[in-house]
């Protein structure tokens, strides 16, 4: 149904204005993100140290990033990966709040133990005041506009069909290879969301 689409968008707006101004620093994915966050851990082990800090991060955004390409290849479903590609950009802004803890080291950690991005910095000799700051803000900046793409993009899908129409004459003069994220197999109006 629209009007569920259309709520769940200004649902996702809402949180993009406060996690994109820095007005809210963690939301109600926080906890589903630590659980791949963990998973992307015990995944990466095998592969040496640096894999196995990198692995949490990596795991957070390979899942919201799977499900994206799912949606798109597999059930033709353009909204749901919309909102999918949302969960990514959040995702990046939940790690730039990580990775500007980085020095301070204030966050409460699962089950203790080492900072991912402490000790991941400190490898790549970036563990600097100036050099946390600008990576942090950074990922932020881009989580920010991932989530930002994401919403016009589902906004999309809330459109008239005249107005769909003109988006798509304009998508197909001007960048051909985007038509594919406009185009689904369910009829305008479907009742999935």
């Amino acid at each position: 149904m629209i009007w569920l689409r259309g709520a769940l968008v200004a649902w996702l707006g809402f949180w993009t204005i406060r996690l994109g101004t820095g007005a809210q620093k963690g939301c109600f994915l926080d906890l589903v993100n630590l659980a791949f966050h963990e998973a992307g851990h015990l995944f990466l082990t095998p592969f040496g140290e640096t894999l196995h800090f990198l692995g949490g991060t990596l795991g957070q955004l390979a899942v919201p990033g799977m499900l994206v390409a799912y949606f798109l290849r597999f059930r033709r479903q353009p909204f749901a990966a919309a909102v999918c590609a949302w969960w990514a950009g959040e995702n990046l802004t939940n790690v730039a709040v990580y990775m500007a803890d980085a020095r301070d080291l204030a966050l409460p950690l699962v089950g203790g133990g080492h900072h991912d991005w402490n000790t991941l910095f400190y490898q790549f000799a970036l563990l600097s005041q100036e050099s946390v700051a600008s990576v942090s803000a950074a990922t932020h900046w881009a989580g920010s506009a991932i989530m930002l793409g994401s919403l016009a993009w589902a906004c999309y899908f809330l459109l008239s069909g005249r107005a769909r129409e003109q988006i798509d004459t304009l998508v197909a003069d001007r960048a051909p290879a985007l038509r594919y994220l406009l185009e689904s197999e369910e009829p305008s109006g479907s009742s999935g969301v």
